[in-house]
C-alpha cells in the first residue's frame, strides 16, 4: 500500500469537496500545474470581458463576484470562500468572463491554467460531472 502524499497543498486539496474523487497523484499534478498567487483585499482577479483562461481555487480569504452595469454601477453576485473555486464557466465555454472577481479580503488563490483543466476533466469523469452540475446551479436563477 502506498503512503499518502504529504505535500501541504495536496493535503489541502483533499479537503475540497469537489476534488474528493481524485487520487493523490492527480492532486499532486494539479499542484504542479498551478501557481499560488496572493491578492490584497480590493485587488481585481479578473474583469468582465477578460478571456477565461484559468480556474481559481480559493486557498485562503474570500473573493467577491460582481457584475458591472452599463452605467458603471456594481451589483454583487456572490462570494467564494476558502475551499471553493470560480472561473469555470467561461473557461470551459472558451469564452469571455461574464462577471468580475475581486479579493474581498487578503486572499491566496491557486490558479490552474486552462490548458490543464480540459485534460484533467477528461481523465476524471466524476470531476467533470461535478463541474457541469456547478455551472448549471450557478446559471440557474433561484
Amino acid at each position: 500500500m502506498t503512503e499518502p502524499i504529504t505535500h501541504s497543498l495536496v493535503k489541502m486539496l483533499r479537503r475540497v469537496p469537489s476534488l474528493e474523487s481524485l487520487n493523490d497523484e492527480a492532486l499532486l499534478q494539479i499542484v504542479g500545474a498551478s501557481a499560488n498567487l496572493f491578492w490584497s483585499a480590493g485587488g481585481l482577479v479578473f474583469s468582465k470581458g477578460d478571456f477565461g483562461d484559468a480556474l481559481y481555487l480559493v486557498l485562503s480569504g474570500r473573493v467577491r463576484i460582481f457584475d458591472v452595469d452599463g452605467d458603471g454601477s456594481e451589483q454583487d453576485v456572490g462570494y467564494v470562500d476558502a475551499g471553493d473555486y470560480f472561473g469555470e464557466q467561461s473557461l470551459l465555454a472558451n469564452s469571455r468572463r461574464t462577471r468580475s472577481a475581486q479579493a474581498a479580503e487578503d486572499s491566496e488563490l491557486m490558479v490552474l491554467p486552462g490548458d490543464y483543466v480540459g485534460p484533467l476533466l477528461a481523465a476524471n469523469p466524476e470531476l467533470a460531472a461535478h463541474f457541469e452540475a456547478t455551472i448549471l446551479a450557478r446559471t440557474t436563477p433561484d
